[in-house]
Order: C-alpha cells, then sequence, then structure tokens
C-alpha cells in the first residue's frame, strides 16, 4: 500500500476519533467538558441529565452508570489522544511501516470503544430503558464528534484539504472578485 493511500486511509480514521481525554491548550480541562460547555453552558452530567429526562428516583443509578462509563472510557480516549499526538509530531516523518502501525493501533482503539458502549449499552437499558439508553449513546456520539471536528483543524491532513478547497474555492470565482 502506498503511503499517500495509507495516509488518506489515516486521515479517514481520524475523522472518527475519539479525543474524550484530550486537554485544550489554554485550560487544564478536559476537551469534552470544554466543547460540552460552549455548545450548552452546562457540564456534560447536566446536560445528559436534562436530555435523557433522568428523574429524581432514576438519578443515582444513572450517575452511577455514567461516572463508570466516563472512568471506563477516559483511557481509551486517551490513547486515541497519544496517536493523534504521534501522527501530528511524526507527519513529516511518516512511512509506510509507521503508518502501518498507526493505522492498527486506530483500528484496534476503535474496537475497543465500540466495546466499551454495547456492555454500557445493556446496562443503560437496565437503568434507563432502551429508549432513552440509545438517546444517550446518540448524544454520546454527537458530543464526540463535535469534540472531533473541533480538533481535526489541527491536523495536518485537514489543512491540506482545507488548502486544497480554499484553491478551488478562489479558481471557481469570476474574475475580479
Amino acid at each position: 500500500m502506498s503511503n499517500l493511500m495509507l495516509t488518506t486511509l489515516l486521515g479517514a480514521l481520524l475523522s472518527s476519533a475519539s479525543l474524550f481525554g484530550q486537554d485544550t491548550a489554554s485550560a487544564n480541562v478536559p476537551l469534552t467538558e470544554d466543547v460540552v460547555f460552549r455548545l450548552f453552558g452546562r457540564t456534560r452530567e447536566a446536560v445528559f441529565t436534562e436530555m435523557l429526562r433522568v428523574g429524581r428516583g432514576e438519578q443515582p443509578a444513572f450517575l452511577e452508570t455514567f461516572y463508570a462509563y466516563a472512568e471506563e472510557k477516559m483511557p481509551i480516549a486517551q490513547m486515541r489522544s497519544v496517536l493523534l499526538r504521534d501522527y501530528n509530531e511524526k507527519y513529516e516523518l511518516l512511512d509506510e511501516p509507521l503508518l502501518h502501525n498507526l493505522t492498527k493501533n486506530i483500528l484496534k482503539n476503535d474496537r475497543e470503544f465500540v466495546d466499551l458502549q454495547s456492555r454500557y449499552y445493556r446496562r443503560m437499558i437496565k437503568v434507563l430503558g432502551a429508549n432513552r439508553a440509545a438517546m444517550f449513546f446518540q448524544l454520546d456520539n454527537y458530543l464526540d464528534q463535535s469534540e472531533r471536528l473541533y480538533l481535526q483543524n489541527g491536523l495536518p491532513f485537514i489543512r491540506e484539504l482545507e488548502t486544497g478547497r480554499r484553491l478551488a474555492a478562489t479558481r471557481l470565482q469570476p474574475p475580479g472578485h
């Protein structure tokens, strides 16, 4: 497989990366809390509790499961962050063996995350029922996607795409603009 193909595949995999545990540059706050607070003006816990309409009677069991999920998710997210940092720092030096190893590790990380969600989906069903358990993971995935989009601006692969889009947009504009 060529370096270009591996870089393209890696870029696609990075677009599905979970970066839950990475800190922002401006504060020592978990990225997820920073993004969630900017999107909703509330903590992640408050957003989930409100959006899922968790009642007072359900709240202790929900929060116990919620915190356990977040705790198990953190090392997976931190590993993803390490992999992305490696990609970003070594971007200019990436050769086929490095890209191959990095891609394999990202795929392994994705499987671990899906396995975690599967285990906790069953637990959330017991706490919230099937509808709200599905909503929990829909919201969790939405927040993760928001974080991914936020962070992708810093990845070299994305910058190259954005530069190409700007050049294409410039070519499409009529003369004199």
